[in-house]
């Protein structure tokens, strides 16, 4: 009896520790690479825009079910991560910005998820997001084009943020995406290897 007793003890700890832990992990290996091992089509169309530019860093990431691409490049002032499937086709562009750039609005709903969801958290990465509201891969460049010219009608906004804190008592780096609203729409949490210093 009292054997069974702990064994249930045991079955409801693990259980508990799986609804804790159990959240979507967002588990990937970063690397940086050469600009030979890029697709070509991601090349062309990085061309099209940069040309010439030489201080563009060329990323190839895994999750272990798919493998993408990255450039990252600073324009104008801003640092951009344009996201390449494995076959070279804009999957989303994301530009580093600080929360004093997003509107009020948008700040309050996000601080506000955050004070309800951590005892604690530290903000380390802030990301505007742009998703083509036209999935057509043929389109990559017009794409990229209405965000440099902001044109804002043909893609979505979200923010992407990179916190580290406390949440119940798991206590890591978390991936959080929330709409143009401030509304969180997914949370994830880090489990990254990264084997080159990468920003």
């Amino acid at each position: 009896m009292k054997y069974s007793f702990y064994v249930l003890l045991l079955i409801f700890f693990l259980s508990g520790t799986s609804a804790v832990f159990g959240q979507s992990e967002k588990r990937e290996v970063e690397q940086s690479i050469d600009i030979s091992e890029m697709p070509a089509i991601a090349l062309e169309t990085l061309n099209e825009f940069w040309p010439n530019m030489d201080n563009i860093r060329y990323i190839y990431e895994t999750d272990g079910d798919s493998e993408n691409f990255e450039a990252k490049l600073e324009w104008m002032g801003k640092q951009y991560s344009i996201e390449f499937t494995d076959k070279g086709y804009v999957i989303d562009v994301e530009q580093l910005v600080d929360i004093s750039e997003i509107s009020t609005e948008t700040t309050d709903a996000i601080r506000s998820y955050l004070e309800q969801q951590f005892k604690s958290v530290r903000i380390t990465r802030l990301q505007r997001q742009f998703i083509a509201d036209d999935e057509d891969e043929t389109d990559d460049i017009d794409f990229i084009d209405d965000i440099l010219e902001e044109d804002s009608e043909d893609y979505e906004i979200r923010y992407e943020m990179e916190v580290e804190g406390k949440s119940n008592s798991v206590i890591g780096a978390f991936e959080l995406l929330f709409d143009e609203s401030g509304k969180n729409i997914q949370r994830r949490r880090i489990i990254r290897r990264s084997l080159d210093n990468i920003w």
